[in-house]
């Protein structure tokens, strides 16, 4: 049965964060990052499995105080042994909140 679900983040900087291990198909639907800081810094948004990183963005540059949708008209699939994961470029820069759709 799919169960809709979030995860949370506070605070990314710049160690690389896991957002979240998928162990079951899951369809991320909607992804909103809020820099908090007062000025601009970039974030980049991944994918990690057997080694390998698929960027959704790179580098993407957010002005301070002001979010961005990562994920808007598409929708991504991840199945068992991807890694959604996030880093920036400012130390405590960036709240993250993801919305899934797990085990569909």
């Amino acid at each position: 049965m799919a169960n809709f679900g979030n995860v949370k983040s506070a605070s990314v900087g710049t160690s690389p964060v896991t957002l979240k291990a998928i162990t079951t198909p899951t369809l991320v639907t909607g992804c909103n990052i809020v820099n908090k800081t007062g000025s601009s810094a970039s974030i980049s948004l991944y994918v990690v499995n057997g080694g390998n990183t698929y960027y959704i963005f790179k580098d993407k540059a957010i002005d301070g105080n002001t979010n961005a949708e990562a994920i808007t008209g598409n929708k991504i699939v991840l199945v068992s042994g991807d890694s959604l994961r996030a880093v920036s470029t400012v130390a405590s820069s960036f709240d993250i909140l993801v919305s899934t759709l797990d085990g569909f």
